[in-house]
């Protein structure tokens, strides 16, 4: 006898079932012939817990928001937006830095997979300049032209970057903080990112011993480096040098913190120490939650028209914060930054309580 009508996998009963266990689900397939089919996936369950049979995925639950919620992307519904962002809360900070790093590898994997498919008889110089073309930018060519040759192209990401640079900071007591999308991926919704977004405080008696410790794996240019330090006091939260390690091609965007600028001072002084691994030694410094939609909110006002990444972290760290922020926190400075009306679009569309 079949019972794949009922939703049992299509199996014989001679053959799977005990001569109690056939008779019963016998008796409960034709008395019930009409029941809905959880009944009889429970009744099967129970007796044959190893069996074959399906078990289904359970439905998204129904959401209830404010008005104005708004998904992630046009495609989500808000239902499986909420639920989304209820799973990325549970997760511990080890498993959002695995997520994170695991999704950033594949996206640099596939850069150089989609070289290697094009250009099946490239060498590893090739390779490596079609990958800087492709990721940096080919004005990136000429620039780094001089670099030696660092063999096949190693494949990174930018936790592994930010601790590498990390490794250099530090013994220069150089003050750092990490912001950006791996702030903003590390306390809200993981995404790819291209470089690393530093902020450093640094003097300009400081900037040589800075070069000399980058510049056997980095590139680092000695007058980006002073130009960025000097304009740093006019210029604040916008003056920068880049580096790029070499072996992996990675960039990093170097900002230099001005001594003169309050939020500055305020981002710096509330920075929090995100571990790693579970090793409580093993670990970075990243930007709050409350100063890194604070910045990026500043980015999508500089960037014409707004910026969608932007406005997505934003959106991604206030849900997944729900109701640990420091709101006086973000409304003094919002104020202060000519940025209220963005901070409350924003919070109204993350359903922010």
């Amino acid at each position: 006898m079949k019972f794949k009508e009922y939703g049992v996998p299509d199996l014989t009963l001679n053959r799977y079932m005990p001569k109690q266990g056939r008779a019963q689900l016998r008796t409960w397939a034709i008395a019930k012939e009409n029941c809905p089919q959880y009944c009889l996936r429970k009744n099967f369950l129970t007796l044959f817990p190893h069996s074959p049979f399906p078990t289904p995925v359970p439905p998204i639950p129904k959401a209830i928001v404010k008005l104005g919620y708004q998904p992630q992307s046009i495609d989500t519904s808000i239902d499986a937006d909420v639920l989304m962002f209820q799973l990325f809360r549970q997760l511990t900070p080890q498993q959002k830095v695995q997520r994170f790093c695991d999704f950033n590898q594949s996206v640099r994997k596939l850069a150089r997979w989609g070289i290697e498919m094009q250009y099946p008889h490239a060498t590893t110089t090739q390779i490596r300049r079609e990958f800087i073309k492709r990721c940096l930018g080919g004005e990136w060519l000429e620039i780094l032209s001089f670099s030696k040759d660092w063999g096949e192209l190693v494949i990174a990401e930018p936790i592994e970057l930010a601790r590498k640079i990390i490794g250099i900071l530090e013994p220069l007591n150089i003050l750092y903080i990490i912001g950006g999308s791996v702030a903003s991926s590390l306390l809200g919704e993981s995404r790819a990112t291209q470089d690393l977004d530093l902020v450093i405080n640094i003097s300009i008696s400081q900037a040589s011993q800075l070069i000399d410790a980058m510049s056997d794996e980095f590139y680092i240019s000695d007058s980006a480096v002073i130009e960025a330090i000097s304009r740093s006091t006019a210029t604040p939260r916008e003056s920068s040098f880049n580096v790029i390690y070499l072996p992996s091609m990675e960039k990093a965007d170097i900002f230099v913190m001005s001594n003169h600028d309050p939020f500055s001072i305020s981002v710096m002084n509330r920075r929090q120490f995100y571990p790693l691994t579970g090793s409580p030694e093993s670990g970075i410094f990243i930007y709050s939650p409350e100063d890194i939609v604070l910045q990026k909110l500043s980015w999508y006002k500089l960037t014409p028209d707004g910026s969608q990444k932007q406005w997505r972290d934003v959106l991604g760290v206030l849900k997944v914060q729900q109701g640990r922020l420091n709101r006086a926190y973000l409304n003094q400075w919002g104020e202060t930054l000519k940025l209220t009306d963005l901070l409350e679009q924003a919070l109204l569309q993350s359903g922010y309580e």
